[in-house]
């Protein structure tokens, strides 16, 4: 992952808005970057408490506010919008919790997420760790090989 990539885990809404009068809502998640489009799987049913529990990972650049927009799938017409928020450049370099969304200005519920800021582990640094390891596992076996009868239960 590099340092432009972010790892969007959607984990559920609370609505307090529906498109529907006759049905059942099936939400999902678009994420709109700069370049990109996102989005997530429908939770079919999900109505106005959608769970997605699911991980997107997306490219933005450094400083870049990104478009969350909540939509209702429909199988015969153009998704509608539910709802929507934005995440600032800040918030994308790692939040964890509830974030209003709303509809024309007026607060339509909150949507629960996790944003990690993912860096590449330098493979030198994983080279010395797995040596590390393994000196400390090759002690380990030692030790317990070592310790003689006063370390034995009886």
């Amino acid at each position: 992952m590099n340092n432009n990539q972010r790892k969007i885990i959607l984990i559920r809404a609370n609505l307090f808005r529906s498109t529907k009068i006759i049905g059942r809502m099936n939400p999902f998640v678009k994420l709109i970057t700069k370049n990109k489009e996102y989005k997530s799987s429908i939770n079919k049913g999900g109505e106005k408490q959608p769970i997605w529990n699911s991980t997107e990972l997306i490219e933005v650049q450094d400083g870049e506010n990104i478009k969350l927009l909540i939509m209702d799938f429909n199988s015969r017409s153009n998704p509608e919008l539910i709802a929507e928020t934005t995440l600032s450049s800040h918030e994308l370099n790692g939040y964890y919790g509830k974030k209003d969304v709303h509809f024309q200005n007026q607060l339509v519920g909150q949507i629960e997420l996790q944003i990690q800021k993912k860096t590449e582990i330098n493979p030198e640094y994983l080279g010395n760790f797995k040596q590390v390891q393994n000196i400390l596992q090759n002690n380990q076996t030692n030790q317990e090989t070592h310790l003689g009868p006063q370390y034995q239960y009886p």
